[in-house]
């Protein structure tokens, strides 16, 4: 193989690793603010009941986490590396 085609390579992938740990912490938190989402379909699958005031509170913690999601991630400070 061509030094320079290993060398592109190297280079996307490193680019790629370093994108997907730079959103990390946002898919973090994504997965940890769904556990109320599972619970409740949960519930309904297996036929708990779930009250108004429990689908209250879960739609407006949905609407907080999907406006947290959607903030701009904050710049690079260089304190990762891979």
């Amino acid at each position: 193989m061509n030094p320079v085609t290993i060398e592109s390579a190297v280079a996307a992938a490193t680019s790629i690793v370093q994108a997907i740990i730079a959103v990390a912490p946002a898919i973090e938190q994504g997965i940890a603010s769904s556990k109320p989402f599972i619970d409740a379909i949960t519930g309904l699958i297996t036929g708990t009941n779930v009250t108004q005031a429990q689908l209250d509170t879960l739609l407006a913690a949905a609407n907080i986490a999907s406006a947290q999601f959607q903030q701009a991630l904050p710049a690079d400070d260089g304190s990762t590396n891979t």
